[in-house]
């Protein structure tokens, strides 16, 4: 499987430890959070959090169409992160109309 770069890039914030793993960490933020990044099957509630945490921080919201961004940060059970690095973030947002699988999320159903 080939690697795109939003999940390089992904992997630069695991390592440079720039990312809030779980709807609950991500609540729990207070400042910093400049990119949101979520399942496309996230529940109810935990996709409430992550609305409520979109607005607070006046930033976008990814959502992973195929539901496998576990998979793709080779963590199972993670269903949304927050990226807090402001380049890292920003080279995100560059690419993500070149990634099929990566979508900007709109309200509603994705």
């Amino acid at each position: 499987m080939i690697k795109s770069k939003i999940q390089t890039y992904l992997g630069f914030c695991i390592r440079a430890g720039k990312m809030v793993f779980g709807a609950e960490n991500v609540e729990s933020k207070k400042k910093g959070v400049k990119l949101l990044v979520c399942d496309a099957d996230l529940g109810k509630s935990s996709l409430k959090i992550v609305l409520q945490a979109k607005e607070r921080f006046a930033c976008p919201l990814l959502s992973v169409c195929d539901g496998t961004l576990g998979e793709i940060l080779h963590r199972p059970g993670v269903k949304v992160v927050a990226i807090t690095d402001n380049q890292l973030a920003s080279a995100i947002l560059s690419v993500v109309e070149s990634e099929p699988q990566f979508k900007f999320y709109s309200g509603g159903n994705n």
